[in-house]
């Protein structure tokens, strides 16, 4: 008989999972937390799960830094700047047919006329016609609304001739005293068709047209041209021009109480008598 060899037994059989468990131990559960940047720069912070730990034996790498975040100006951190606003033009006062001086200049700019400091009929009509633009009164006088609506100042200092203020303070009587007085003194000569002068004789606007130019008022030379160069008035006062017709055919110098200045027609004198029928309007100089 042939010696029989002991035989030799297996270890039990494990099952496969049980190695891969020795292989590749399970990963402790770490506890970390998760950072989150929050509005206004402030950081929160929650725990995270356990699938968010690394695994062990794995190097974990540097949290990122967190991020910047820039300040938020308030209204009251940012300045304010005030621009300083120039000083408006100014004129000394009230500016008419006839002022003088630096103010009339001002306001010639304005109106776009030859700027030569005296207020003639062309600044006259020049103002007229800006005051119908600007809905405003149009009496062709810069006053107070006048220079407010051409951005002017208005009484306050000004560079003007020392004579402005005397200048402007004359022509308030324009219409009265000065006026009436010059009439009464040219009365007397007789009418002359087309006549502008003492010399020659006067028609109706040619007498008018003299005694305003004697208080420095230059008129035009024609009745109707004289109407639509002054302001219609329903309250005349003494010195302003009452008209006759429409066109005006006749004009003369309103004295007050019914009584006017005029150079009526041939065979007449120079007079002060009684207003007539047939008055189409008044008109004021200035």
């Amino acid at each position: 008989m042939s010696p029989t060899a002991p035989g030799r037994h297996r270890a039990p059989r494990q099952p496969l999972s049980a190695r891969a468990t020795r292989l590749f131990p399970p990963a402790p559960i770490v506890r970390g937390s998760a950072v989150a940047a929050a509005t206004g720069g402030l950081i929160l912070s929650f725990p995270a799960g356990a699938s968010s730990a690394p695994a062990a034996g794995v190097t974990q790498l540097p949290a990122a830094p967190a991020p910047v975040v820039a300040p938020v100006l308030t209204p009251a951190a940012v300045p304010t700047v005030t621009p300083s606003l120039p000083a408006r033009p100014a004129i000394s006062g009230t500016l008419r047919l006839g002022s003088r001086g630096e103010s009339v200049r001002v306001i010639q700019r304005i109106v776009g006329t030859v700027p030569d400091g005296v207020f003639g009929p062309k600044t006259h009509a020049a103002v007229k016609r800006y005051q119908a633009r600007k809905g405003l009164v149009v009496d062709g006088i810069v006053g107070p609304k006048t220079a407010r609506a051409m951005g002017l100042a208005f009484g306050t200092a000004a560079s003007r001739s020392t004579s402005t203020a005397s200048r402007s303070a004359s022509r308030t009587s324009t219409s009265t005293s000065g006026v009436l007085a010059v009439a009464a003194k040219y009365t007397g000569i007789m009418y002359r068709y087309g006549g502008t002068s003492p010399s020659t004789g006067f028609d109706c606007s040619g007498f008018t047209q003299f005694v305003f130019g004697k208080v420095g008022v230059k008129l035009p030379r024609t009745a109707d041209a004289q109407r639509r160069a002054t302001t219609r008035v329903s309250s005349p006062r003494p010195g302003d021009l009452v008209f006759f017709g429409s066109p005006a055919y006749h004009v003369g110098i309103y004295a007050g109480n019914g009584m006017m200045y005029d150079s009526g027609r041939s065979g007449l004198p120079t007079q002060k008598r009684k207003v007539f029928s047939g008055v189409s309007g008044y008109g004021r100089v200035g």
